[in-house]
This record gives C-alpha cells, structure tokens and sequence, in this order.
C-alpha cells in the first residue's frame, strides 16, 4: 500500500519534471542570442537599442535584419526596422503640419472672406 502511494506523488512530479527540460524552444532563443553576440562583436549591432545599426549595406543589412526578425514579434511598423524610432519622429511631424494645412483650408472655405479679413477692410474714418 505504500508502494502505491508513493508512485502517486513520484509520477506527476517526474511529469512536470520532464516537460520543463523537453523544450524545443530554447534552441532556437539560444541560437538567435548567439547570432547576435556574433553581430556585436563585428560591430553590426547596437546594443543600446538592441536592433541592427543603422548604416549597414549588402550582406552585412541581410544579415543583421534576418536575426533581428528572429527576436522581433513585434506587429507595429515602426518597430519592424532599425530605423523605426526615426520614422516615427518624421510621421508625427508631418502628421502635425498637415492637420494644421487642413485647419487653415477648412477655415478659409467655411468662413466667409469678410469675416476672416475684416481688419483689413474695416473703415478708418477720413484718414487714410
């Protein structure tokens, strides 16, 4: 009877115990961290931002961006390429100038000239 017992709690502990090691996903976490430790010491990443360098060409861009998608599950465009923090940057700006080019032409369409210019058409008396 103890027998028993004890096969009871010794089997699901081997279960779980076996399961954690079994992982096929650490290989491929372990190879991307390498691929990476490579491309940093050739000085083809940057570690601050942990993405590829900005000014990579050829075979070294190729590279670089193909271990970088291997880390990146990220959906967002801007975060998809090393130069995604700038793009933003320039998307925002540009988005602000055109909600303002927008502002001026809706108002110029809407309000009428006279209401929009009548400090200038607006009468001084008899000096001129």
């Amino acid at each position: 009877m103890t027998m028993s017992a004890s096969v009871v709690v010794i089997r699901p502990a081997l279960r779980k115990l076996s399961s954690r090691f079994a992982s096929t996903h650490a290989h491929d976490n372990l190879q991307a961290f390498r691929e990476i430790n490579k491309l940093a010491s050739e000085g083809k990443w940057d570690n601050i931002n942990n993405k590829p360098k900005l000014l990579l060409f050829g075979r070294d861009k190729a590279e670089a961006y193909s271990t970088f998608r291997k880390i990146n599950k990220s959906t967002d465009f801007f975060e998809q390429s090393g130069w995604g923090m700038y793009m933003k940057v320039i998307w925002r700006i540009a988005a602000f100038l055109a909600a303002i080019k927008l502002g001026v032409v809706a108002y110029e369409t809407i309000v009428p000239e006279e209401k929009r210019l009548h400090y200038k058409y607006r009468h001084h008396g008899d000096r001129h």
